[in-house]
């Protein structure tokens, strides 16, 4: 199973385990317990968003539903949004969502590989997880060929955590064909030398966590 396949099959009843709206398997609504870090990492990085990116262009890889560009234009104030994502089924209900709350002058959301299609220019590039499903050249790709001066990126840290010894099981057990798991040399390494004054965040609330981000 491909990352297409794997997130075509996933990404809807995940995002609704997160939202805990709709009935999901049971593996889901279990895995949900340990998924407050993913909203904590949420909330961390738009604080650190907050205050820089009000009336810029954004490019969120890995979007989603577009539940985290729907925050950055009603809490920050953001110019506009574009969001990719692997997943057609996302991109149709981001699509839906923005449409239906009446958002769709302020993003655009397309289906694609971020190995292969070509990233827009914009003032920021984010992505919440994406890193976590891209090999070490897939990552030294995406720095090279992002157009943004600035970005804000989540990734899953390799260290000692009974968290990530459950999430490795529970990736396992779904047959996702590629996790990564990186230290934060390993990130430094990969990112391009034209990006400098990068900083790491942890926070205990994001568990195994890791934001790494250039903003001012």
């Amino acid at each position: 199973m491909n990352n297409r396949e794997y997130w075509d099959r996933k990404i809807i009843e995940w995002e609704n385990s997160m939202s805990q709206k709709e009935e999901v398997p049971f593996i889901e609504r279990l895995a949900s317990l340990f998924r407050r870090a993913l909203k904590h990492r949420a909330e961390i990085s738009l604080n650190i968003l907050n205050d820089f990116i009000k009336d810029k262009s954004v490019l969120e890889i890995g979007c989603g539903s577009g539940y985290f560009a729907q925050k950055l234009i009603e809490q920050c104030k953001i110019k506009h949004i574009t969001g990719i994502d692997i997943s057609r089924y996302a991109v149709e209900r981001a699509r839906k969502i923005s449409a239906e709350r009446q958002l769709t002058d302020k993003c655009a959301f397309i289906e694609g590989d971020v190995n292969s299609v070509t990233l827009p220019e914009t003032d920021v590039t984010i992505g919440l997880g994406v890193l976590d499903y891209l090999s070490p050249e897939d990552i030294k790709s995406l720095f090279k060929n992002m157009k943004s001066p600035f970005f804000l990126f989540t990734f899953a840290e390799k260290k000692v955590s009974l968290s990530r010894y459950f999430h490795i099981c529970y990736m396992f057990s779904q047959g996702c064909s590629k996790h990564y798991y990186y230290t934060k040399n390993d990130i430094s390494g990969f990112i391009d030398k034209k990006f400098c004054k990068v900083q790491f965040v942890n926070d205990y609330k994001i568990s195994f966590g890791c934001i790494v981000h250039n903003l001012p």
